[in-house]
């Protein structure tokens, strides 16, 4: 078997849990045959464009300045899932913004069912191998404030296809307990693996709703790691510093890829129905890959795949990420939503600009050993109505009484006690 030293080239450049199941391909992703967005809806064309937004989310965030050296995760299929319950109230330009740049089909008909027959499929994986050895949970969940008055329709739509029943929350009267209580849901769905979706501070007394979707994912590597097997070993940062990590090793037959300056593997779970699939940009060679990724180069990478014995050393990793990805989606198209004067008239039927989404929590979870992968994520959009200024002037002012039309300044004082009589 190989040195440890192989393992100081650039290791992992990019992982990807794998749809399969839809090809004769094991590990081959669902093509996006390039149709505009106004097609009818088909499964495979849904997951064509998820996959077009998973990439065009991670170059946008790789690329951006406070994330050029950080590792990144991100779980598109939850934000796509968290922005259907919203698009479900869509209308007008902020319904096309939202299609836009989470590629839906647009107008929306029979979108909402084709995404709820992905998830039924998705949830269906690991029947054959047990719940102990694959698991893959989809949750969804709605919170709404009792003040803000609800379409039947959309209650529906949410609750047919997402199965996100409404759950009435305090949030005039007691925001920061809400804000726990929707945590608190989002870490059960992942068995303590998401914790504090939403940030403090992001439940006012202004939200009226908060849509949340979470997705919990363990899975056993088919060909597991022997810990016996598990040495310290160099592994080569971009900037060429090294650091020691615990690196994993084995040989045995995998999918693999000896391609144009990087290096694939296949790495299929117990059940075989979902696969990692890692790219290993050759040396010096990590930023033109990178940067060429996209749903077809990856087709193509799985297409080049073909069965031989490989000797791999793999760090073991665990790490999480948070972002609050509203600036990343108003930079890529998505504007009116996040501003008051946004058209969600689908979740009360009045067209008044309110609500507006006030923010996009999203966080994800990693952890890669011998045994196998656990990963989670949660999405956390909340809505508000904004909250009236208050001019509450119990304290000390300055006032001036000036002419409108010539500006001119007829008073100017200020007030520092009100109650000084001046007939005293």
């Amino acid at each position: 078997m190989s040195s440890l030293s192989s393992i100081s080239r650039f290791l992992i450049c990019f992982a990807v849990l794998v749809l399969i199941g839809c090809s004769e391909n094991p590990v081959k992703c669902p093509k996006n045959d390039g149709q505009p967005p106004a097609t009818p809806p088909t499964l495979e064309l849904r997951i064509g464009r998820t996959n077009d937004f998973a990439f065009d989310l991670y170059h946008h965030l790789s690329s951006s300045e406070e994330n050029s050296e950080e590792n990144l995760i991100v779980s598109p299929h939850s934000i796509v899932t968290t922005f259907g319950m919203a698009y479900a109230g869509a209308r007008g330009t902020t319904e096309r913004e939202i299609a836009n740049v989470l590629h839906f089909n647009y107008p929306p008909l029979g979108f909402h069912s084709v995404l709820k027959k992905l998830n039924d499929i998705l949830e269906s994986r690991g029947s054959t191998v047990g719940p102990e050895s694959f698991r893959l949970s989809i949750a969804n969940s709605a919170w709404g404030s009792a003040r803000f008055t609800f379409l039947p329709s959309y209650l529906d739509t949410i609750s047919l296809n997402y199965g996100a029943e409404l759950q009435y929350l305090d949030f005039l009267g007691q925001p920061e307990l809400s804000r726990l209580v929707i945590n608190q849901w989002a870490s059960d769905q992942t068995h303590g693996l998401i914790k504090d979706l939403i940030p403090q501070g992001k439940i006012t007394p202004a939200i009226i709703l908060v849509l949340a979707n979470t997705i919990y994912f363990r899975a056993s590597w088919l060909h597991q790691f022997d810990p016996d097997h598990t040495r310290y070993g160099a592994f080569t940062r971009l900037d060429g510093s090294e650091v020691n990590v615990p690196v994993m090793s084995g040989e045995t037959v995998f999918p693999y890829h000896n391609g144009d300056g990087y290096a694939a593997i296949g790495l299929p779970y117990k059940g075989e129905e979902c696969t990692m699939v890692m790219i290993l940009p050759d040396e010096g060679e990590f930023e033109s890959v990178e940067s060429s990724l996209s749903p077809a180069k990856l087709d193509t990478i799985i297409d080049e795949f073909r069965t031989s014995d490989v000797i791999v050393y793999l760090p073991k990793f665990s790490f999480e990420t948070k972002y609050e990805l509203k600036p990343a989606l108003k930079e890529m198209g998505i504007y009116t939503a996040f501003y008051p004067g946004a058209n969600f008239s689908g979740l009360d039927g009045t067209d008044d600009g309110i609500p507006w989404i006030s923010f996009v929590a999203h966080k994800t979870f990693i952890s890669v050993d011998e045994y196998g992968t656990m990963a989670a994520s949660g999405t956390g959009m909340g809505f508000s109505v904004g909250i009236p200024p208050v001019f509450d002037a119990v304290r000390p002012f300055i006032f001036v009484i000036r002419d409108d039309e010539t500006g001119t300044i007829l008073f100017l004082g200020r007030v520092l006690d009100p109650s000084l009589d001046p007939s005293a």
